[in-house]
């Protein structure tokens, strides 16, 4: 309940701030706009509603999602030029001159919604170039060879659809693995019934397996919804578990979000407990959706596969993630750990991604020679 007080408080925010520098740029009567905007501002609700309710407005969704995108950057945007003219206020306030030219309202306001709408564009296409990343690992616990897909953060709902799935079916079809990997936030809406999301998840039948977890925005919409869209699409859903691959000497553990806990869903459980009695001979994959890592768990695990993060989204956003998590994308190496953390390839709110394109990854584990 908390985060919607603090999102809606936020949201209703920036709706307000936009309607007022709006009026003050080209001296409107906006007594309309102000009472139209609880229309907006719950719009992300209505959203919820009707996904929920099962019914299928692609287009409306579409513009509920692009509209949340586009007043967030316009204030991002619009709060730089506030800071700008402080920062003209304060000078000349010390030192009684102003150096710098001041904006005008009506300029400053043309340019941040050009900025603004620029970026919607550029965002959104930047969310259809997938970035395939492989890498290559030697070990001596394997008997061969082997090669893993990696996908995570696919968010499919009414906006993330067909074309999503069909962008990792293409990986998928080129690449040929020998299992296939989700890391949560496979699923952001009520899509049991989607026939056709199921069916291209299904054409995804890798010899030995495709494994899956749970992630936060299972929990945040409908979490029995999500775990049966799992098992109508082939995974093996590990919830706290680890599975066994014996052909390959492989074990597999993975772990729900620890949002399911906060949300009450599930009750806490130790990630300790399920390294405990593993054969350390296996090599052994750890699949939890968001980067955080107990330190004493690094070396019980070979690689550690993660998402959530997307990139930031926004590129500034990475370096306030680097202080939060392992790391905002990328591989990387923890004694004899490894850990990738994924950008993902869906997103969990408009659909736009500015300087963290989506991604897969492709792992090569290869027998060390002798």
């Amino acid at each position: 309940m908390l985060f919607y007080v603090v999102f809606f408080s936020l949201y209703a925010f920036m709706h307000l701030y936009f309607i007022y520098k709006l009026k003050k740029a080209f001296n409107l009567n906006v007594l309309t706009l102000y009472l139209v905007s609880p229309t907006f501002i719950f719009s992300p609700l209505f959203y919820r509603m009707y996904d929920r309710a099962g019914y299928d407005l692609y287009y409306l969704s579409f513009f509920i999602l692009m509209w949340m995108g586009f007043i967030m950057l316009f204030f991002i945007y619009y709060i730089l030029i506030d800071f700008y003219h402080g920062l003209i206020k304060a000078f000349n306030k010390v030192f009684g001159i102003n150096p710098l030219p001041s904006i005008r309202n009506k300029i400053s306001f043309v340019f941040i919604l050009f900025l603004t709408i620029s970026s919607l564009v550029y965002g959104y296409y930047e969310t259809l170039n997938l970035k395939v990343y492989r890498f290559v690992i030697y070990s001596d616990k394997i008997p061969r060879d082997i090669k893993i897909l990696h996908i995570s953060d696919l968010h499919l709902n009414q906006v993330m659809r067909e074309d999503k799935i069909k962008l990792v079916l293409d990986v998928y079809n080129k690449e040929k693995p020998d299992i296939v990997i989700s890391t949560g936030d496979l699923v952001d809406g009520k899509v049991s019934y989607r026939k056709s999301y199921v069916e291209l998840l299904k054409n995804m039948n890798p010899p030995l397996g495709k494994y899956a977890i749970l992630g936060n925005h299972e929990y945040y919409t409908d979490i029995n919804d999500a775990v049966k869209f799992h098992l109508l699409s082939g995974f093996q859903l590990l919830r706290n578990e680890t599975t066994s691959i014996d052909k390959v000497n492989v074990a597999i553990i993975g772990v729900d979000d620890i949002d399911g806990v906060r949300l009450g869903y599930i009750a806490e459980y130790p990630e300790k407990d399920l390294f405990k009695g593993l054969d350390k001979t296996k090599f052994v994959i750890f699949l939890k959706h968001q980067p955080k890592l107990d330190k004493t768990l690094v070396g019980e695990f070979d690689l550690m596969l993660s998402g959530h993060t997307h990139g930031g989204v926004l590129f500034p956003v990475r370096y306030i993630l680097r202080k939060i998590f392992i790391a905002d994308f990328g591989l990387v190496n923890i004694g004899s750990s490894y850990i990738f953390v994924s950008r993902g390839v869906g997103t969990g709110g408009p659909p736009i991604r500015i300087g963290c394109p989506p991604d897969v990854a492709v792992f090569e584990i290869k027998k060390l020679p002798r």
